[in-house]
């Protein structure tokens, strides 16, 4: 993003504001509100389903013949799977920070046309270390969609109107699933066109329609709010004073090593990225292995791909509805704590019942997969409200995604062999590891719980006297975290 352009906008905005008192019409704002949501949530939805859909479809080459075709194991998938992560969790942090500098207009669409050629590529692969390379490639070209789209919603958003618009994202994961196993079930039967196997035409396929999603991106991603065409005059200059009225806790535009610093030395930062690890253990088997998990009930390569459908739209409405109610509330951890108990449900289920039971198996991953989205999206969300400062959040989301998307690294090896027909390592690991996330969110909720409290109980000499020595961001006296 162009420095100049905010601090231009921060003065047009001194002016602007200044007889105001920086008072905002709540039936003005929300209105905006409206106009941001109806122009911007379907874009980045859209951009987020791309990413997830061409990073998850290799679960649906898998069990229509792509492992048989490469003379791949299940180990080798596994390796593939893990691969991704490499170049991804190595550059999430420097792209969160590098989008201001290089402008979102540019830089995601940019990302976006270099993975949807990888994509296209992997219709092509002869070899397993062919396969290798491009998923290595693709985590490159990933990594900084998540973080990069995160810090753009806050840009346009205060904090408690995050939730929902971050749960855009997730919804569009959990929904590439369901067009993920409808795209495989469809391109399957191009089997044999140009001599070309099905799965081949799935990669093809999808990474086409991501380039076009990059060019649609490219024309129409404003940079910020000074830049938005859909914006009258009048609705930058309430974003201006919405923008000044967080000046406070958000800082100037210009980057600061020492914002960075305070991120790495917050220990609520941890605390998210153990939760985010965790979260995301369950969330990348999900996301990756569901195709092979449902065939490993005993169902079709056909059914299989149609049985993955109803789970991910299952999901995307639960968790649609719970990040509605998490912003409209104002909470995020009482409505994690019952997606944790059912996922964990979920998992039992799963390993508890027989291998011929495939109803019950099946229905295990109605509670599994709504609550995961639940958990790995309101923690991410959460944790953009609980850091103030431009470069302090990015910072915190990019770690936060960056430790957290190191569960590709394990995922990828708990899930390679079956045990009478279930991947009995792969959920038991999730299982524990959804426990013990739950764990996490209770330790961040008390600690947040415990700064709301101490800076409630500040006298007004305590509270001036913060102030003079500098507390600002989330750091400041009037700032009080989600819970």
């Amino acid at each position: 993003m162009d420095t100049k352009t905010d601090t231009k906008g921060m003065q047009m905005a001194d002016e602007a504001v200044a007889d105001s008192d920086l008072y905002v019409d709540p039936v003005r704002e929300k209105k905006l509100l409206r106009k941001l949501d109806i122009w911007l949530s379907p874009v980045m939805t859209l951009i987020f389903l791309c990413a997830y859909l061409d990073r998850s479809n290799i679960g649906n080459a898998a069990s229509a013949g792509m492992t048989k075709d490469l003379g791949m194991t299940s180990g080798d998938l596994g390796n593939a799977v893990t691969l991704f992560y490499v170049l991804y969790v190595s550059f999430e942090v420097p792209c969160s920070l590098l989008m201001k500098k290089l402008r979102p207009s540019r830089m995601i669409p940019i990302l976006i046309f270099c993975w949807s050629i990888v994509v296209m590529g992997t219709g092509f692969v002869q070899t397993r270390g062919q396969l290798y390379a491009l998923r290595i490639l693709l985590g490159l070209f990933e990594s900084g969609m998540f973080p990069c789209l995160a810090l753009y919603i806050s840009i346009f958003y205060k904090a408690e109107e995050q939730a929902l618009r971050v749960s855009y994202m997730f919804v569009s994961s959990a929904l590439s699933g369901a067009f993920g196993g409808l795209f495989a079930y469809a391109l399957l039967h191009m089997d044999g066109v140009q001599g070309m196997a099905g799965w081949r035409w799935l990669f093809i396929v999808e990474g086409c329609a991501s380039i076009a999603v990059a060019v649609l991106v490219y024309i129409y991603l404003p940079d910020n709010f000074e830049t938005a065409h859909f914006l009258t005059d009048e609705d930058r200059q309430l974003m201006r004073t919405r923008a000044l009225l967080n000046e406070r806790y958000n800082g100037r535009p210009d980057f600061d090593w020492g914002e960075v610093r305070k991120a790495v030395t917050d220990p609520k930062l941890w605390i998210s990225c153990w939760n985010q690890f965790c979260g995301d253990i369950c969330s990348f088997g999900l996301s990756s292995f569901m195709p092979l998990i449902i065939k490993s009930f005993g169902f079709s390569t056909v059914a299989t791909q149609l049985l993955t459908i109803p789970v991910y739209f299952w999901a995307s409405a639960a968790y649609t509805s719970m990040s509605w109610l998490s912003d409209r509330w104002k909470t995020r951890y009482f409505l994690m704590v019952p997606a944790v108990l059912v996922t964990a449900i979920g998992y039992a289920v799963n390993l508890g019942v027989g291998a011929s039971q495939r109803g019950a198996l099946y229905f295990s991953l109605f509670l599994v997969a709504p609550g995961i989205y639940i958990i790995v999206g309101i923690n991410a969300t959460w944790l953009l409200n609980s850091h103030a400062g431009y470069h302090k959040r990015a910072t915190a989301i990019g770690m936060n995604q960056t430790l957290g998307n190191c569960a590709g690294f394990v995922v990828g090896q708990i899930f390679k062999k079956t045990v009478n027909g279930k991947y009995v390592l792969g959920l038991s690991f999730c299982l524990g590891s959804i426990l013990m996330g739950g764990v996490g969110h209770l330790v961040l909720y008390l600690w947040l719980r415990h700064q709301n409290a101490k800076r409630d109980g500040m006298s007004a000499e305590e509270r001036q006297r913060e102030i003079e020595h500098g507390k600002g961001g989330d750091f400041h006296p009037d700032y009080r975290y989600a819970l």
